[in-house]
Protein backbone atom coordinates (compact mmCIF):
# COMPACT_ATOMS: atom_id res chain seq x y z
CA UNK A 1 0.00 0.00 0.00
CA UNK A 2 1.60 3.53 -0.81
CA UNK A 3 2.04 5.34 2.10
CA UNK A 4 3.83 8.73 0.55
CA UNK A 5 7.12 8.46 2.39
CA UNK A 6 10.69 8.62 1.30
CA UNK A 7 12.00 5.25 3.27
CA UNK A 8 15.75 5.27 5.14
CA UNK A 9 17.00 2.17 7.11
CA UNK A 10 18.75 3.26 10.37
CA UNK A 11 20.39 -0.19 11.13
CA UNK A 12 20.24 -0.18 15.36
CA UNK A 13 22.91 -2.63 16.68
CA UNK A 14 23.52 -3.62 20.12
CA UNK A 15 24.86 -6.62 22.52
CA UNK A 16 21.93 -8.13 24.31
CA UNK A 17 23.03 -6.72 27.98
CA UNK A 18 22.13 -2.82 26.43
CA UNK A 19 18.29 -3.56 26.01
CA UNK A 20 17.51 0.06 27.58
CA UNK A 21 20.00 1.43 25.43
CA UNK A 22 18.76 0.18 22.11
CA UNK A 23 15.50 1.45 23.33
CA UNK A 24 16.17 4.18 23.61
CA UNK A 25 18.01 4.23 20.23
CA UNK A 26 14.68 2.73 18.59
CA UNK A 27 13.36 6.23 20.77
CA UNK A 28 15.68 8.92 19.59
CA UNK A 29 14.57 7.93 15.93
CA UNK A 30 10.98 7.94 16.37
CA UNK A 31 11.06 11.42 18.03
CA UNK A 32 13.54 12.66 14.74
CA UNK A 33 10.25 11.24 12.39
CA UNK A 34 7.87 13.21 15.12
CA UNK A 35 9.42 16.72 14.42
CA UNK A 36 11.43 16.51 11.42
CA UNK A 37 11.15 13.54 9.42
CA UNK A 38 7.52 12.91 8.65
CA UNK A 39 6.12 16.64 8.01
CA UNK A 40 8.63 16.26 5.18
CA UNK A 41 7.79 13.04 3.88
CA UNK A 42 10.19 11.07 5.27
CA UNK A 43 10.44 8.11 7.35
CA UNK A 44 13.65 6.92 9.17
CA UNK A 45 12.72 2.96 9.76
CA UNK A 46 14.81 1.57 12.78
CA UNK A 47 15.67 -1.88 11.66
CA UNK A 48 18.39 -4.28 14.07
CA UNK A 49 18.60 -7.50 15.80
CA UNK A 50 16.30 -7.84 18.90
CA UNK A 51 18.41 -9.65 20.68
CA UNK A 52 22.08 -10.74 20.55
CA UNK A 53 21.48 -14.40 19.84
CA UNK A 54 19.96 -13.34 16.54
CA UNK A 55 23.39 -12.43 15.33
CA UNK A 56 24.38 -16.09 15.44
CA UNK A 57 21.22 -17.50 13.59
CA UNK A 58 20.66 -15.14 11.24
CA UNK A 59 23.85 -13.65 10.55
CA UNK A 60 23.24 -13.09 7.18
CA UNK A 61 19.97 -11.82 6.94
CA UNK A 62 22.04 -9.26 9.62
CA UNK A 63 24.56 -8.29 6.99
CA UNK A 64 21.85 -8.12 4.38
CA UNK A 65 19.93 -5.23 6.35
CA UNK A 66 23.28 -3.62 7.21
CA UNK A 67 23.72 -3.26 3.58
CA UNK A 68 20.45 -2.14 2.80
CA UNK A 69 20.51 0.49 5.35
CA UNK A 70 21.22 4.05 5.02
CA UNK A 71 22.76 4.74 8.34
CA UNK A 72 23.81 2.32 11.13
CA UNK A 73 24.39 3.02 14.80
CA UNK A 74 26.10 0.58 16.91
CA UNK A 75 26.19 0.69 20.70
CA UNK A 76 28.63 -1.01 22.91
CA UNK A 77 30.00 -0.75 26.02
CA UNK A 78 32.65 -3.44 27.24
CA UNK A 79 33.00 -6.30 23.56
CA UNK A 80 32.27 -6.83 20.32
CA UNK A 81 29.83 -9.80 21.61
CA UNK A 82 29.02 -13.15 21.08
CA UNK A 83 32.55 -14.54 18.97
CA UNK A 84 32.78 -11.07 17.88
CA UNK A 85 29.86 -10.59 15.50
CA UNK A 86 29.11 -7.63 15.89
CA UNK A 87 32.73 -6.47 15.37
CA UNK A 88 31.97 -8.04 11.53
CA UNK A 89 28.50 -6.23 11.32
CA UNK A 90 30.76 -2.87 12.58
CA UNK A 91 33.66 -3.50 9.52
CA UNK A 92 31.05 -4.15 7.12
CA UNK A 93 29.21 -0.85 7.60
CA UNK A 94 31.97 0.82 7.33
CA UNK A 95 32.78 -0.97 4.51
CA UNK A 96 29.96 0.15 2.80
CA UNK A 97 29.89 3.87 3.74
CA UNK A 98 32.93 3.75 2.02
CA UNK A 99 31.41 2.21 -0.87
CA UNK A 100 29.37 5.21 -2.85
CA UNK A 101 27.38 2.61 -4.72
CA UNK A 102 25.88 1.41 -1.28
CA UNK A 103 23.49 3.30 0.25
CA UNK A 104 25.00 3.71 3.80
CA UNK A 105 26.04 7.07 4.57
CA UNK A 106 27.12 7.40 8.13
CA UNK A 107 28.29 4.91 11.06
CA UNK A 108 27.60 6.32 14.56
CA UNK A 109 29.25 4.47 17.65
CA UNK A 110 27.53 4.89 21.10
CA UNK A 111 29.98 4.31 24.05
CA UNK A 112 28.52 4.04 26.71
CA UNK A 113 30.69 5.01 30.01
CA UNK A 114 32.63 2.68 32.13
CA UNK A 115 34.55 5.27 34.48
CA UNK A 116 35.34 2.27 36.91
CA UNK A 117 36.35 -0.33 34.22
CA UNK A 118 40.03 -1.42 34.82
CA UNK A 119 40.66 -4.75 32.80
CA UNK A 120 42.82 -4.21 29.73
CA UNK A 121 40.89 -6.31 27.17
CA UNK A 122 38.22 -4.27 27.57
CA UNK A 123 40.10 -1.03 27.64
CA UNK A 124 41.77 -2.02 24.28
CA UNK A 125 38.40 -2.90 23.33
CA UNK A 126 37.58 0.82 23.89
CA UNK A 127 40.48 2.37 22.41
CA UNK A 128 40.07 0.94 19.04
CA UNK A 129 35.77 2.00 19.05
CA UNK A 130 37.62 5.40 20.13
CA UNK A 131 40.18 6.10 17.01
CA UNK A 132 38.19 4.06 14.56
CA UNK A 133 39.12 7.29 11.92
CA UNK A 134 35.56 9.12 10.52
CA UNK A 135 33.20 7.65 12.70
CA UNK A 136 31.02 9.69 14.59
CA UNK A 137 31.88 8.79 18.60
CA UNK A 138 28.75 9.65 21.68
CA UNK A 139 29.77 8.84 24.53
CA UNK A 140 26.54 8.65 27.29
CA UNK A 141 26.11 7.65 30.96
CA UNK A 142 22.54 6.74 31.03
CA UNK A 143 20.46 5.38 28.11
CA UNK A 144 18.43 8.83 28.33
CA UNK A 145 21.55 11.10 27.67
CA UNK A 146 22.16 8.67 24.55
CA UNK A 147 17.94 9.28 23.52
CA UNK A 148 18.90 12.59 23.29
CA UNK A 149 22.57 12.75 21.69
CA UNK A 150 20.74 10.27 18.88
CA UNK A 151 17.89 12.18 18.51
CA UNK A 152 19.87 15.24 17.50
CA UNK A 153 21.93 13.05 15.08
CA UNK A 154 18.64 11.63 13.58
CA UNK A 155 17.39 14.68 13.13
CA UNK A 156 20.30 16.30 11.75
CA UNK A 157 19.96 13.00 8.64
CA UNK A 158 16.45 13.77 8.30
CA UNK A 159 17.25 17.41 7.55
CA UNK A 160 20.13 16.60 5.48
CA UNK A 161 17.45 14.15 3.42
CA UNK A 162 15.27 16.97 3.50
CA UNK A 163 17.64 19.19 1.88
CA UNK A 164 18.06 16.71 -1.11
CA UNK A 165 14.97 17.36 -2.02
CA UNK A 166 14.45 14.22 -3.68
CA UNK A 167 15.33 10.04 -2.94
CA UNK A 168 18.52 9.26 -2.43
CA UNK A 169 20.14 6.15 -3.02
CA UNK A 170 18.53 3.64 -0.83
CA UNK A 171 15.27 5.34 -0.22
CA UNK A 172 12.03 3.32 -0.42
Amino acid sequence: MPHGFDCYRVFISAPGDLENDRSAAYDAASRANESVAMPANILLVSIGLRDHGQIEAFRSAASDNVRWSTFFVQIFEDDWGPRDLFRKLFLLALECRDDPSMPMRDVVVCLKDAAQETNAGILAFRRELEEQPGVRLLRYRRPEELREQLGAVCGEWAQALIALGSPAPGAS
